[in-house]
């Protein structure tokens, strides 16, 4: 059996780094783009709820989050990896452009097919309190 681990742990790095790169106002999304890193069809679980995504539904779920975003971060604190998923216990930051700043921990499960692409996005956040 082939250990595929590091090739998940890449994408998942990748998928944070898209991230990083498109959730900002500025970016230009489209659905090709958003296939840069999601399948056709995939399943999006924030803190309990669950969406069946498309690429279509998830752009526009995208273009209405980042409206007002500067960007996004990830500190990472925990990484497991198994044969075609990713989990990263994590720090995320998310900076605003009125100059908001909010701060979460988060657990972040991405399941990935056999091309790569994200077929779960499995997160669980809970906002940070700012200090005084």
């Amino acid at each position: 059996m082939t250990n595929n681990h590091p090739h998940y742990l890449q994408l998942a790095h990748a998928v944070l780094d898209w991230n990083r790169k498109h959730l900002n106002r500025d970016s230009s999304l489209t659905e090709a783009v958003i296939g840069q890193c999601f399948a056709e069809q995939f399943i999006v679980e924030p803190n309990g709820r669950r969406y069946e995504a498309t690429r279509a539904n998830y752009l526009e779920f995208l273009n209405g989050m980042k409206a007002d975003m500067a960007g996004i971060d990830y500190e990472i604190d925990h990484t497991l990896v198994d044969d075609a998923a990713v989990v990263f216990s994590m720090r995320a930051r998310i900076a605003y452009c009125d100059g908001r700043t909010e701060r979460f921990r988060a657990m972040l499960l991405m399941r990935f097919d056999n091309a790569g692409k994200v077929t779960l996005w499995h997160e669980v956040y809970v906002p940070l309190a700012m200090p005084a």
